[in-house]
């Protein structure tokens, strides 16, 4: 009717070891995070270098220009650019000359350019004009061997982009021309990146007669010399992925040391082995899997208790359901064949009868146990009046000869006690109890009833011989019949565990208040239903 597509199926998971699964996956959590600190790093330190070239070039810039605007005024541009266009710059230290022109060269470059050329021109006579063009080039500030100088006039037009540096024609070419400063104060900063690298270019602007003239541009190539510390980066990170796999396997190890062995404790109790070999619980720092441990240990045990109850019930059912078949059998067969007569012969079929009773009995226990755990049980509610309806179950139960010299008594009853509930229910707990106090010799039992808006509590105390202590947790468990002695008498051990079922399904309960050699108490708690 409906088609179920392909994709619809889930595929089944491969599994691997689980320190496997979370080392390797913390490691690679680890380096893929460590990789993005490190790509960030690269770039910060990248940008940071950018930047601090910047501000060194930008500084640069600013000095050379300022350099070349009281040169221009000292000198006319046409000549000065002349001069320095076919003339490299030497180190200022090899130039000759008087003390006094080289320091009213340095107060030209102090002070304003409006009187510096008379000074120059009146403390060095003896220079002409060519010789002052070329000295004041020479005390220029020299540029650096892998920068470049252009200049460019207002208009946007070269002025000069001089060879006053070891840098080749061929490097000059593959700059492209600046672009136009957009702000009013002439400054710019270009990052270009040509086939042969990236540079850095700023532009800063140079004055003539105290305006601006044009822009002084300085390019240098970005230093790229960050290679190792690169390699330094990503080094690092290989080496701290590494100790913190290191460490997580380590701890991880430990960790799962215990839940490995509780694998092979699982598989074993799979295998039908109750007592597999468990970590000491006591040992283990963490308390989840302490606790863990502790309670596969409970759980264990609980299966092997199980599994020898399902053993003695087998054993049990198969006892108790041949004693009475083999005893029916002879003594039919006795009679059949003549061997006993008359009252004998009566005698034989009565026990035949009793007998056949008995394993009704069993069989009707089992169907209603099987019932009971399905939880196909009905209730029938009516109006019980407790009074006499215990009455009636005491005398019933006084009837059976074997109960009969054991004395019942009844307290805090009022004659008007009512309970509205499932009559065949409450016969069949208190039968129940009553037949275990009797097969605890049991001479006198007390029947205490209290009644609330809600509950019907019922305490039945005896003074027989109490439950031993090692038995009392499993009293309630399906077919446990209590020690070797016990298991010898008649019985699945399903009464104690019918009574807490039939209890629970009337909103209530069974419990043991306390056991010891003087006796045992038993609470039974109903719900009342409301009218």
């Amino acid at each position: 009717m409906f088609t179920r597509w392909p994709f619809s199926t889930k595929t089944p998971v491969t599994s691997v070891p689980l320190l496997r699964y979370w080392t390797w996956r913390y490691a690679m959590i680890l380096l893929i995070m460590l990789i993005g600190i490190g790509l960030f790093g690269i770039y910060w330190i990248r940008a940071n270098t950018m930047e601090q070239q910047f501000e060194i070039l930008e500084a640069r810039t600013f000095l050379l220009a300022d350099s070349y605007s009281k040169a221009v005024d000292v000198v006319p541009m046409a000549k000065l650019n002349a001069i320095m266009k076919v003339s490299p710059v030497t180190p200022a230290a090899t130039v000759t000359m008087s003390t006094r022109a080289a320091s009213a060269i340095k107060s030209t470059n102090a002070g304003p350019t409006t009187g510096a050329k008379s000074d120059i021109t009146a403390d060095v006579p003896a220079i002409g004009n060519a010789s002052t063009a070329n000295l004041t080039v020479k005390v220029m500030p020299s540029v650096p061997q892998d920068h470049v100088v252009q200049i460019y006039d207002e208009s946007n037009k070269q002025l000069l982009s001089p060879a006053i540096n070891s840098v080749t024609s061929a490097t000059l070419d593959k700059l492209p021309a600046p672009s136009a400063p957009a702000n009013d104060q002439k400054e710019s900063r270009e990052v270009i990146d040509t086939k042969d690298g990236t540079w850095l270019r700023v532009g800063v602007p140079y004055y003539q007669q105290q305006s601006v003239g044009g822009v002084y541009y300085v390019s240098t190539r970005l230093n790229t010399d960050q290679v190792q510390t690169y390699i330094m980066i990503m080094v690092s990170i290989g080496v701290i992925t590494l100790c913190g796999w290191a460490i997580v396997y380590v701890l991880s190890r430990s960790l799962t040391h215990p839940l490995r062995q509780l694998a092979v404790a699982a598989q074993q109790v799979s295998d039908g082995n109750y007592c597999p070999e468990l970590p000491d619980a006591t040992r283990i720092k963490e308390s989840e899997i302490s606790q863990l441990v502790h309670s596969f240990d409970e759980m264990a045990n609980r299966l092997g208790q199980l599994e020898r109850m399902r053993t003695d019930l087998l054993a049990g059912v198969s006892h108790e359901l041949r004693t009475p078949v083999t005893s029916i059998r002879g003594m039919i067969q006795a009679v059949k064949d003549g061997v006993v007569t008359g009252k004998e012969a009566d005698e034989f079929m009565q026990i035949s009868m009793d007998e056949a009773k008995r394993l009704q009995t069993m069989v009707n226990d089992l169907l209603d146990f099987t019932s009971m755990e399905a939880g196909a049980i009905a209730k029938e509610l009516s109006t019980v009046h407790l009074a006499s309806y215990l009455n009636q179950i005491i005398s019933q139960w006084h009837a059976v000869p074997a109960f009969s010299a054991i004395n019942v008594t009844m307290t805090g009853m009022p004659e008007e006690l009512v309970w509205n509930g499932d009559k065949a229910h409450l016969t069949q707990i208190l039968l129940n109890l009553l037949n275990n106090s009797a097969a605890a010799e049991a001479s006198s039992i007390e029947l205490k009833i209290e009644q609330s808006e809600k509950l019907l509590a019922i305490k039945l105390k005896d003074n027989g011989r109490g439950i031993p202590p090692e038995e009392v947790p499993f009293i309630f468990e399906r077919y446990y019949r209590g020690d070797t002695k016990r298991k010898k008498k008649h019985g699945l051990g399903l009464g104690l565990t019918i009574c807490r079922m039939l209890a629970n399904t009337n909103g209530g309960d069974v419990k043991l208040l306390d056991t010891s050699e003087h006796g045992t108490s038993f609470l039974i708690t109903l719900h009342t239903p409301a009218e």
